[in-house]
Order: structure tokens, then C-alpha cells, then sequence
């Protein structure tokens, strides 16, 4: 199994990110604005300004996007899919020490503690159990 690194796990995450904001929106099916079509000349098309058409995520980062939202976030508790995503999405870490009523170390290890057990997950160790710091007593 390729091992994935701990970078790469948050390459995937922006990624994912950027594409959820390239996706067009979901609409119903069969959904009709209720504005009618307006009808433009090909003298009044000349002289508009051309919008720049917003560029469309790849197969590629698709297959990426889906493995995340698909995969990985399921894993997470609410809170952890939260955090996780608002620092792929690049959201300051002073607005979510303000939201998650944290300082920004504590919040720096809750997140490297994500990241750390999805690399976990993806190498094939499932262990969700926190470590303790104590010995275990002896039984004899």
C-alpha cells in the first residue's frame, strides 16, 4: 500500500475544498427561473462585456473531491469535520480560536490529531482510542 503523507492528506483537503466552490449549484429537476428568456441581437451580443466563463474542476480533482466528502469526513466527528474543513477552505486560525472558544496551540493539536488519524485510516490503522501518558499496572 503507497503510504500518504501527512502534506499530501492536506493537499486533498484544499482541493476538495476548491472544488466544492467550482461546482455549479444544485438546482431541483426541472427547475425553470421564473424570469422569461430574454432575446439578445447579435449587434447588441458585440458589444457586451463577456463574462469570463468560472473554469470547471477536472476528472482528476473530482475523484479527489469525491474520495474526501465521501471517505474521509464520515470518519470525523462533527466538530473534527468542521475544523477540518474550515482550515481546508483557509479560514484564519483567529476565527476559529474565536468559534471554537480555544487557543490557537490547543486548536494546532486537535487538528494535527485529525490529520494524524486519518493518515492513520489510510494505512490501514483504525485505533480512534487516545493515548495515555500512565503505565498500565502490571497483573500478575
Amino acid at each position: 500500500m503507497k503510504q500518504v503523507t501527512l502534506e499530501q492528506i492536506k493537499r486533498d483537503l484544499a482541493t476538495a475544498a476548491y472544488v466544492e466552490r467550482l461546482l455549479p449549484p444544485v438546482r431541483p429537476p426541472k427547475y425553470r427561473c421564473w424570469l422569461f428568456e430574454i432575446v439578445y441581437t447579435p449587434q447588441e451580443i458585440a458589444f457586451m462585456d463577456q463574462r469570463p466563463k468560472p473554469p470547471r474542476p477536472t476528472k482528476e480533482q473530482i475523484d479527489i473531491w469525491e474520495r474526501v466528502i465521501l471517505k474521509w469526513l464520515p470518519l470525523l466527528t462533527v466538530d473534527e469535520r468542521t475544523l477540518v474543513w474550515k482550515r481546508a477552505c483557509h479560514i484564519p486560525w483567529k476565527l476559529l480560536c474565536h468559534e471554537y472558544g480555544l487557543s490557537r496551540p490547543q486548536l494546532n493539536v486537535r487538528y494535527e490529531r485529525i490529520i494524524n488519524y486519518l493518515r492513520g485510516y489510510l494505512a490501514g490503522n483504525l485505533s480512534r482510542q487516545k493515548k495515555t501518558r500512565h503505565f498500565q499496572k502490571k497483573v500478575l
